[in-house]
């Protein structure tokens, strides 16, 4: 693929995308890519047992800017704290601009080795869309699944991993989920309730880029409320995952007390542009000017979420664990 942008140097480049299938559970395999001459360093990724449901991921939210010089201490001491996590999981804006090659070297640069060695799962945000267009990077760079709507590939999609359920939605075009007319609104809804409705996890997770309750003053997504909040309540999701305001808010809310069920919502960053958090109803905890990462552990019927900031303070925490009957016990800061 050729990728320009500006008057930077275009950039030509080959990308691959290979499918591990037959994986046996609970056993460490090591590989590399390359051709003939030219090869890559060796990595390793150990499969999950099959014989538990307890295992963790990372939540980071946006990293978007100054990726090399100070971001990759977030990401490196996340690492460093779970390096056994399942996956890593993206709130989306993984860069600034949308189509800029520089930036992707940025983040890769980044992460590093931890690439190849953990899962890398992401939901895109509006800078990883050029208006409507989304960042011809990210299909060619990320083999996510292709189970969502047609047309959203990639972006709309859901992973079942032990006893949870993770879907991601594609907030990230605003401007077509705001018309009440535009594929991705219509079809994103119909596929949610279709899959939240044939689900058999105990957990579900969702994240999108937007959150359904900001964390900024000025800002305010009701749309995404309108259209997804009683889908969601309604099969009694536990938890949305969310970036996009550059602090960090966490509270249990609704717009529909008559539907009996208050998902937890989370705002956080990851990167180092951040913005002042507002005073807002729904915030049961909330912070500003600090980037975290979040370390999300699930064993059986609890689910135990911890917040950290850069140099590993403790900074948020919360529990959940379910009973027979359905009822869920929290518990947090």
């Amino acid at each position: 693929m050729k990728y320009e942008y500006g008057d930077e140097p275009v950039i030509d480049a080959n990308q691959h995308s290979f499918v591990f299938t037959d994986l046996i559970p609970g056993k460490k395999y090591i590989y590399r890519v390359g051709v003939t001459d030219y090869w890559s360093e060796w990595f390793e990724y150990q499969t999950p047992s099959a014989d538990d449901n307890k295992f963790s991921f990372i939540y980071l939210g946006d990293p978007q800017n100054d990726l090399k010089s100070q971001w990759s201490r977030v990401i490196r001491a996340a690492y460093s704290h779970a390096p056994d996590c399942g996956f890593m999981l993206y709130c989306g804006d993984l860069i600034n601009r949308a189509g800029r090659d520089v930036e992707w070297h940025e983040w890769f640069h980044a992460g590093s080795f931890i690439y190849g060695m953990v899962p890398q799962v992401m939901t895109p945000g509006n800078h990883d869309y050029n208006g409507l267009m989304l960042d011809p990077h990210w299909n060619a760079q990320f083999t996510q699944p292709a189970n969502g709507p047609e047309g959203l590939e990639g972006t709309c999609f859901v992973i079942d991993c032990k006893n949870l359920r993770l879907i991601s939605i594609d907030s990230a075009a605003d401007s077509e989920l705001r018309n009440e007319d535009g594929f991705k609104l219509e079809a994103q809804k119909v596929w949610l309730d279709s899959v939240l409705q044939a689900n058999t996890k105990e957990w579900v997770i969702v994240t999108t880029h937007l959150p359904f309750y900001s964390t900024k003053e000025n800002r305010d997504n009701k749309h995404l409320r309108e259209n997804f909040q009683s889908i969601l309540e309604k099969y009694k999701v536990d938890l949305v995952l969310s970036g996009h305001d550059h602090s960090y808010g966490r509270g249990r809310f609704t717009d529909n007390p008559q539907n009996g069920h208050k998902v937890m919502y989370v705002v956080s960053v990851s990167g180092p542009k951040m913005y002042e958090a507002g005073y807002k109803d729904w915030m049961e905890h909330s912070g500003a000017f600090k980037q975290l990462y979040q370390v999300i552990s699930i064993n059986g019927n609890e689910l135990k979420y911890e917040s950290f900031t850069a140099g590993g303070e403790l900074f948020d925490w919360f529990s959940l664990k379910k009973k027979k009957g359905g009822k869920t016990i929290f518990t947090g800061k």
